[in-house]
């Protein structure tokens, strides 16, 4: 069963990605066509028209990276202090060490 769901938890996980950031499966598919359509002007033998599908491959990779880099910062910057906890620890956790360190802090102000 591990085999079964594991493919369907990339695909969950990749439209979770797509709706947080939806221009980066656009640029990868715009990368992607350009890469395609520029191989197969080279296997034609049109090398200027492939050349030039080539530079907008790198362009369209580039703009991917700036969407990419930009989203995720936005989405750092929009984070607030509860959301601070690391990705491994649950809320549950981190509330707790939350109160813990707040209880050590008190204790240290209290003597």
């Amino acid at each position: 069963t591990d085999q079964l769901t594991r493919p369907m938890q990339l695909v969950s996980k990749f439209v979770d990605k797509t709706k947080q950031d939806p221009l980066v499966p656009v640029g990868c598919a715009a990368t992607l066509a350009c890469l395609a359509a520029g191989l197969y002007a080279f296997s034609k033998g049109n090398a200027n028209l492939s050349q030039k599908l080539m530079r907008a491959r790198v362009v369209a990779q580039g703009a991917t990276v700036v969407v990419f880099t930009v989203g995720a910062l936005a989405v750092q910057s929009m984070r607030s202090e509860e959301d601070a906890r690391p990705r491994h620890m649950s809320q549950v956790e981190y509330e707790l060490l939350k109160r813990a360190q707040e209880e050590v802090e008190a204790r240290k102000q209290a003597k």
